[in-house]
């Protein structure tokens, strides 16, 4: 595939190493030449030093042929101009770090087709690790219409043993929110969620939901209410 990857910091320089490895044809834009010279140094990859939402340097990096377009700028405004040009030169895949959720629906309109939220994967992840949150959210999908987290059964919950078509046919479970998969930490299994599938106390729950609908769908699988 052809990857552009807009910036060249922490973030898009961290995507470029591991990319650098695949066999996918990877092109850097950035405004800051230093950092243009640097990454075509170390990974030898093509790196096109311009303005990123100007289509002249979008050009030069290929964008016609762009199968993917990742934008790792840490400015909501220029990500949705980025998102909008690259939606205007055809590029079928366009994922965006969105920094403030005010901006979602943005989003939604610009053309991203995988929206990440930067603020809150981290803060989330600080708080599972501080205080072991029940709850873990892992990414959004299609256009930030629905999330996916991870939520963990209590040992001794309402919900433990139970099977998850049994989980699922409560009236207080929201009709949107899908159980995709069951983690058992102990044994390190993890299993596609069937109807026959019994959750036992411990497991970690995949669930796709909206994203207005995770605080609902969780405390049902947490406290059973």
């Amino acid at each position: 595939m052809y990857i552009i990857i807009a910036g060249g910091g922490t973030l898009g320089t961290e995507l470029i190493e591991k990319l650098a490895l695949t066999k996918h044809d990877i092109v850097l834009i950035d405004s800051d030449k230093n950092v243009c010279d640097s990454i075509f140094a170390e990974y030898g990859i093509e790196a096109v030093h311009g303005a990123i939402t100007r289509l002249a340097t979008l050009k030069s990096a290929g964008i016609s042929k762009a199968d993917v377009l990742i934008s790792t700028i840490r400015k909501d405004d220029v990500n949705l101009a980025l998102s909008s040009l690259a939606k205007s030169c055809g590029v079928p895949e366009i994922i965006v770090l969105m920094h403030r959720k005010g901006y979602i629906e943005a989003y939604r309109n610009s053309g991203a087709t995988r929206i990440l939220g930067y603020v809150d994967t981290l803060v989330s992840e600080i708080l599972y690790q501080i205080e072991k949150s029940p709850i873990k959210r892992v990414t959004m999908l299609g256009k930030g219409a629905v999330e996916i987290f991870i939520v963990t059964i209590p040992e001794k919950g309402k919900l433990a043993g139970r099977t998850v078509s049994d989980i699922a046919s409560s009236p207080k479970l929201p009709q949107e929110s899908i159980i995709a998969g069951v983690y058992n930490e102990e044994t390190e299994e993890f299993k596609i969620a069937r109807g026959n599938t019994k959750i036992e106390g411990g497991a970690s729950l995949f669930v796709l939901t909206k994203p207005e609908l995770v605080k609902e769908t969780a405390r049902y699988l947490i406290k059973g209410k």
